[in-house]
């Protein structure tokens, strides 16, 4: 009989359109080397459908089942989790249909393990009948409260808004591990929290990656950014970056381009000949694969930042903040560049860009770093053992 496993997803996973679903994708490749067979449930925000699921998407082994769900503001439901004390956030995610969907494929199929990724999937965990399953996982693909207390630190006239998302999503996240077995960390930051709640269930499972020695043409000067700007962190360093960095770097010769699906409307305003803004692209890979930097402007945060390591996998030296850059064992100067001003990160541009061969050098060690520590090897091994 096949090996299955069952994943719940908090966003589309085939295809991945951010570094969230490209985790998801990495962690299904690992397992189906291990003779698994996937069905995956995603849960993906949409603007006017009510919760129905789309046609069963079949990939070699995968079966994937994509359900729209309607995530605008409610008021009512924001008023309903003040009063209970749950999440909002996590909230806007639950439907009945979803959970019944769920419930049917536990009952029918026989799965070894079922991955709950993100906080957010989480909220099904104290409805779902799982004593059929083997080992019931949590992947927390970051300690989410701490983005929103970020925010919080960065905001003005939201901060008591998001301090309130933070202690609600904080709860959940301590409940959440109650329900499971196991809890994967992607971070070893995120790790050291868990483990300090629950010692014996937590274990840092990282994302693999395989280093790539890929010699294309570069577009001159270019530096570019690539991330999912639904995500509140995205908004703000990017924000940060064109009304601060931007004007330090206009004088030189700099071809910007950012992407990602969701791109505000605000943001096509600095558009100009040398900068490019666009929403989703097709192909991530595709996009920073001829560009000679990839710039990361984080602000708040948690977990780790995929887009850093899928780079660094390619060879191409990156510009991020401490923030942006912590979870990852990177030193700065020697496998990254870490900026935390304006200035730093207009001097870190133009040191990569005249300086040719520091910057190949640092893609270099960016190589070694994803071959000692993000290996499928090493990931495989940790998750045969625990399976």
């Amino acid at each position: 009989m096949a090996k299955k496993i069952l994943i719940i997803a908090n966003k589309i996973v085939f295809p991945s359109l951010d570094g969230g679903s490209l985790a998801i994708q990495r962690l299904v490749t690992t397992l189906l080397k291990q003779g698994y067979m996937i069905d995956i449930i995603c849960i993906t925000k949409d603007k006017n459908n009510l919760p129905a699921p789309k046609k069963d998407q079949t990939i070699k082994n995968i079966r994937q089942v994509i359900f729209k769900k309607k995530m605008n503001f409610n008021l009512i439901l924001f008023l309903k989790s003040i009063i209970k004390q749950n999440s909002y956030q996590a909230l806007r995610f639950y439907d009945l249909s979803i959970q019944k969907k769920i419930q049917q494929l536990v009952d029918e199929q026989e799965y070894k393990a079922i991955i709950f990724e993100s906080v957010f999937t989480g909220v099904y965990l104290q409805y779902l009948r799982l004593d059929r399953i083997d080992k019931v996982i949590f992947r927390a693909h970051n300690i989410e409260y701490k983005i929103w207390e970020d925010l919080a630190r960065n905001a003005i006239l939201k901060k008591n808004i998001f301090l309130l998302l933070a202690s609600q999503v904080r709860r959940l996240e301590n409940q959440i591990p109650k329900y499971v077995d196991y809890i994967f960390t992607l971070s070893q930051n995120d790790q050291e929290y868990f483990k300090n709640i629950y010692p014996h269930k937590t274990h840092n499972i990282p994302v693999t990656f395989e280093v790539e020695n890929i010699k294309n043409k570069k577009i001159k000067n270019s530096i570019a950014h690539l991330g999912a700007m639904d995500w509140r962190p995205n908004i703000e360093g990017i924000n940060w970056f064109l009304e601060k960095v931007k004007p330090e770097i206009e004088e030189e010769d700099v071809k910007i381009y950012i992407a990602g699906k969701n791109m505000p409307e605000k943001f096509f305003k600095y558009r100009d000949s040398r900068t490019k803004i666009e929403g989703k692209v097709d192909d991530a890979k595709e996009y920073i694969i001829n560009k000679e930097i990839i710039f990361v402007p984080l602000f708040s945060g948690s977990g780790i930042r995929i887009k850093i390591l899928e780079a660094m996998a390619l060879g191409i030296p990156v510009i991020s903040t401490s923030k942006g850059a912590k979870g990852i064992p990177c030193q700065n100067k020697k496998n990254i560049l870490i900026a935390n001003t304006p200035t730093e990160f207009k001097n870190a541009i133009s040191l990569l860009l005249k300086n040719k061969r520091l910057a190949k050098k640092i893609g270099n060690e960016g190589k070694k770093l994803i071959s000692n520590h993000f290996s499928n090897d090493i990931v495989s091994n940790k998750i045969s053992e625990i399976l």
